[in-house]
């Protein structure tokens, strides 16, 4: 029996990642597409995840992992699925959480559709090897790593090879982490001068004899701004070759080092002398795997680099990544200054994207024309305490530079040059401005100019260090800087709540002098709070050093939070001036805002701590993400007063027990311990009315604040009298608590039971002994499968609006066949599902029904998987084609069957999607039935969207074709679109058949968006039975009866259809092989 699921929530990964939305720079290759639809992914462990419409998933467990247990969560606009064995190593930071992210495994085209490998980084032991696991790639010395593709017939061996151990597992010897090699994605006439650079030209310092790396999508080298300034170039992407074909990269290297020759000089780059080292780490699409990204640096600084810029990033995640890795290590190694964009997911805190939240790194965020702070550049603080990023800022709003040959890209200004918007853009300006400084210093290393550049910037009044670092780089300024200080940015600590009895905190400063004089400084500080006031919280041991030439002095500078009555952070500049120039360093100290210590102590059945467990503990008021975690069975954290919810899983107990426990409302308003104890928990117990084996049994929950779900998950077993849950406490006011309790059985009389209900709370176990009477009884007919071929049936109860329970469960079926099965009516609505698979075991057809209600002790009859398969827009929870403000998105289920069970994955040879405004193609798409066309006009037009496709592994509906027209116009928000389908649905035999030689008639509907069947004004109907080749019209009846004659000698039924309804909308359809004949 193919088992569609098997244990609860991961609370434990998940906290691992929504501490923030992800970076605007790290978006996908399929966001548009993410979450929509049906994908089926295999993780590195082997296991099998089919996922649908981003919330429901199936596990089919990897070969000899069918005792494996799995943890399924959903939170933050993310999906995960968790294996039990792999849970401690996501805990403990050794095991990449990504590597079980089905959003973002999605996202970066890593499902089985788009990818027949799963792609990682692994880190080992300095001086020993990995073991092997997949084909071993790239080295990537600068993290002791190596990149490896794992084909994914072969994960499971894979996951064999890199952990050891069973039930618990630990890393194989040698290993020290395994991270997804993941993707990320790229983020002038007048900002030059805004930055001050004309005066370096003035001096002659235009970066001549600095080496600088631009790693993008490649450089452009036939655009006249760019000839002759590479001196050598490699491709680490799977690109063809080195060209940019995006333009991304040679818009960065324009505004970098440019000569602009092409416009006279007017768009030359800041460092229009310096050598440019062209290092491809991006597609042509502008994404790039983790593993080019940091092969790409290693290059670089063994070319000899000064500057690298990095107009790149990707979410930051509480683990030091290996690109974070590869930074620092490579700084260390080679003085390698990397320039890196912050990313643009302002304006909210904690927004920085990696690699920029490496320490070393000289991190950029974007200003207006008018120095004022980009909405969109990301912000800290960092997930890392004391890290204060971003460090700089840089024009990079509408920034004018060199268009690429191709020339797709941005908003073209004049010929050659384009205008593009972004952190991606701001960073090649400090890149720029650090070249112009290592040319002065040539004996400078990457961090002195980092300082340099850092205590030369101009910092906006009013804007914090966490939103601007040191302010907006200062070209002119730096060319004479030779003081600087260490920390260039300075983090004097955090001051605990209460502030009744609070002590000064204090950090040392050290300034250098670079220059050859003795220099002595007048020193002075000022602060602003969180409010943006004045706030007198900072002070320095001393108002006046002085620094010998080539030596160093230090200051002590104080923060007396006593003195400030917001809590929050504090910013100011300490400012020295002297020496010839003013040095101007930012400081930071925080006034803790209210907050307490929350202790969990964890205790097993028999009393005991235990180190088995997992926590989501997530602030309902803030959103922000606590794991906490510690072997001793006893962790505390310290967080803001507040509303919290935690979710807790102890797996495994005695005789292999699960544990959920759920504390739905903590109130923090004092320091609080709370036990989380396996013996507060009830077994879950359903009896069934006949005997019956147990497929899967789960008790989940949705949490909602305010009306609106924010949590909601479940947790699962598949033996009987393991599974134990307890909610203890109630939700706090603003919140509800719903639950359910889904079981499934197979019964010893062959029938299926489906027994669920939907609870007001999180159950502290459950039992229930059903009587038959309870149920409805279903028959449903299955028409013909696959030959060869294998078919799954499912059934999933919906216990609230828009909560589905965390796993589908599902077993083996005979194609043609007939099915009994008994389902509770309480509460709930049901989907019923077809999986088909071929002999290989690929997913080639998914049906649905709609969701339906039942009443006890009726029967009902329901056919599925019987022609005519076709396009069909039944009743479903979201619209299948939509206006989304300026967009069109359409998910067309192109096979649904003849009784509206809807196709919502099906597997084709090939096939499009086609979208046109009159007659100019708006935009296409290879995937038929699928389209996101976005960026279209506002104003009302006649839209034409087409479709095709043909697929193999079936004998009927062997290609289908569709055209609709239809008007739109911008909405505010969502609206359906107003397409119709034409439906056709013969009694056909069980085999999909219907008898030659005699006159067949065909009931004819007319489906609109909505589902409901519509009046046609018009409507014509053909028939083939030479597959297309020829087409006769067929009457149809005012009762839409249509009636057909077949010949003796064909095999098979053609249609074709078009309609027009009274809005003038229209459709014209065609399936081939509709139906066979006997």
């Amino acid at each position: 029996m193919r088992i569609g699921g098997r244990i609860g929530t991961g609370v434990l990964v998940l906290g691992l990642v929504f501490a923030t939305a992800p970076a605007a720079n790290a978006a996908s290759p399929r966001a548009a597409n993410a979450g929509t639809g049906t994908d089926t992914i295999t993780l590195i462990t082997g296991d099998q995840v089919t996922v649908r419409g981003g919330t429901a998933v199936s596990v089919r467990p990897g070969p000899g992992r069918e005792k494996v247990t799995f943890s399924r969560f959903s939170a933050g606009g993310h999906l995960f699925v968790l294996p039990d064995d792999a849970r401690r190593l996501v805990a403990t930071g050794l095991l990449d959480q990504r590597l079980f992210d089905l959003t973002t495994l999605r996202e970066f085209g890593y499902d089985d559709a788009h990818s027949d490998t799963v792609p990682l980084i692994v880190t080992h032991q300095e001086g020993r090897a990995a073991p092997r696991a997949g084909r071993v790639g790239r080295e990537l010395p600068s993290i002791d790593g190596v990149a490896t593709t794992v084909d994914k017939a072969e994960a499971g061996a894979a996951w064999e090879a890199l952990t050891d151990g069973t039930t618990t597992r630990t890393m194989a010897e040698g290993v020290t982490a395994v991270w997804l090699d993941g993707k990320r994605r790229s983020t002038l006439d007048q900002s030059a001068v805004q930055i001050g650079a004309p005066a370096a030209w003035d001096a002659g310092v235009t970066g001549s004899g600095v080496t600088v790396a631009v790693l993008d999508t490649g450089v452009d080298q036939t655009h006249p701004d760019l000839a002759d300034r590479e001196v050598a170039e490699r491709n680490f992407s799977d690109a063809p070759d080195n060209v940019d074909n995006a333009g991304h990269g040679t818009h960065v290297a324009s505004i970098l080092a440019g000569t602009g020759a092409r416009s006279g000089g007017k768009y030359r780059g800041i460092a229009h002398g310096a050598s440019i080292l062209d290092g491809k780490v991006l597609d042509d699409g502008g994404f790039g795997l983790d593993s080019w990204i940091i092969a790409g640096m290693e290059w670089a600084a063994e070319q000899g680099a000064d500057i690298a810029n990095l107009s790149l990033g990707g979410f930051d995640t509480t683990a030091v990544d290996p690109l974070e890795q590869a930074v620092e290590s490579l700084t260390d190694e080679y003085g390698t200054l990397f320039v890196i964009a912050a990313g643009n997911s302002g304006p909210g805190e904690h927004s920085v994207g990696s690699p920029g939240t490496a320490p070393s790194a000289l991190t950029v965020g974007a200003v207006n024309r008018d120095d004022t702070l980009a909405e969109f550049s990301s912000r800290g603080p960092t997930e890392e305490p004391g890290v204060i990023k971003p460090d700089i800022t840089a024009p990079g709003v509408g920034i004018v530079a060199a268009l690429h040959s191709a020339g797709t890209i941005g908003d073209p200004v004049v010929d050659g040059y384009t205008a593009l918007t972004g952190t991606s853009m701001a960073a090649p300006h400090v890149a720029g401005a650090a070249a112009l400084i290592a040319q002065l210093h040539p004996d400078w290393t990457g961090q002195q100019v980092k300082a340099a550049l850092t205590a030369a910037a101009e910092p906006a009044p009013g804007v914090g260090v966490y939103d601007q670092g040191a302010g907006r780089v200062d070209v002119a300024h730096a060319l004479t800087q030779t003081i600087v200080t260490e920390p260039a940015v300075v983090h004097v600590g955090i001051a605990a709540w209460p502030h009744d009895d609070d002590e000064p905190l204090s950090r040392t400063v050290t300034y250098r002098n670079l220059g050859e004089t003795d220099a002595t400084l007048d020193l002075a500080v000022s602060g602003t709070g969180p409010d943006g006031a004045p706030a007198d919280v900072f002070s320095l041991s001393t108002d006046e050093i002085t620094v010998p030439a080539g030596g160093e002095e230090s200051v002590t500078v104080t923060g007396d939070t006593d003195r400030g009555g917001v809590d929050g952070h504090y910013s100011g500049t300490i400012t020295a001036t002297g020496g010839g120039s003013v040095t101007r360093t930012p400081v930071v100290v925080t006034r803790e805002v209210e907050s307490y210590d929350l202790t969990f102590d964890y205790v097993d059945e028999n009393g005991a701590p235990t180190s088995e467990y997992s926590t989501f503990l997530v602030g309902i008021d803030s959103g922000r993400v606590v794991v906490p975690y510690d072997e001793d069975g006893s962790e505390t954290v310290r967080l803001p007063k507040g509303r919290y919810f935690a979710d807790h899983l102890m797996v495994p107990g005695q005789e292999g027990r699960v544990h959920a426990i759920l504390h739905p409302g903590i109130l923090l308003d004092r320091d609080l311990r709370l036990d989380v104890d396996a013996s507060a928990t009830r077994p879950v117990e359903v009896t069934p009315p006949v005997s019956a084996t147990l497929g899967l049994a789960e008790v989940g929950y949705l949490f909602q604040v305010d009306g609106a779900p924010f949590i909601a998950a479940g947790f699962a077993v598949d033996v009987p009298g393991t599974l134990y849950s307890a909610q203890v406490g109630e939700p706090l006011p603003g919140t509800a608590m719903s639950g359910w309790v889904s079981t499934h059985w197979a019964g010893e009389d062959g029938a299926y039971y489906g027994l669920a209900w939907a609870l007001d709370e999180f159950p502290t176990g459950y039992t229930r002994d059903v009587e038959r009477g309870e149920l409805a009884r279903l028959r449903v007919e299955l028409g013909a499968g696959l030959e060869g071929g294998s078919a799954m049936r499912s059934k999933t109860p919906l216990p609230a609006p828009g909560v589905v329970p965390a796993f589908e469960y599902g077993y083996d079926v005979s194609l043609p066949g007939t099915r009994t099965e008994y389902v509770t009516t309480e509460d709930l609505t049901w989907r019923s599902s077809l999986w088909q698979y071929t002999a290989e075991d690929e997913l080639v057809l998914l049906l649905d029904t709609p969701w339906r209600s039942y009443q006890p002790g009726r029967t009902y009859r329901a056919s599925m998987n019987k022609p005519v398969f076709g396009p069909g827009l039944p009743p479903a929870a979201f619209p299948w084609a939509s206006r989304l403000d300026d967009a069109i998105e359409v998910y067309l289920p192109l096979f649904t069957d003849g009784h509206d069970n809807a196709s919502t994955a099906f597997a084709t040879e090939s096939g499009s999607t086609r979208l046109y405004r009159g007659d100019q193609l708006v935009g296409e798409s290879a995937e038929p039935g699928y389209g996101y066309f976005p960026d279209l006009p506002a104003e009302p037009a006649r839209y034409r969207l087409t479709t095709e496709a043909t697929r193999a592994h079936f004998d009927v509906s062997t290609k289908i074709s569709a055209e609709w027209t239809f008007m739109s116009s911008t909405v505010d928000g969502s609206a359906a679109l107003e397409l119709n389908v034409v439906r056709f649905t013969p009694k056909v035999a069980p085999d999909g058949s219907a008898p030659a030689s005699r006159p067949f008639r065909v009931p004819v509907r007319v489906q609109d968006e909505s589902g409901a069947t519509v009046r046609p004004t018009r409507i014509t109907v053909e028939a083939s039975y030479d597959k297309g080749a020829t087409w006769r019209r067929v009457p149809v009846g005012h009762d839409l009866l249509a009636t057909l004659h077949h010949p003796a000698d064909a095999t098979s039924v053609s249609l074709r259809a078009s309609a027009t309804d009274r809005d003038g909308n229209t459709v014209r359809q065609t399936v081939l092989r509709a139906y066979t004949l006997r």
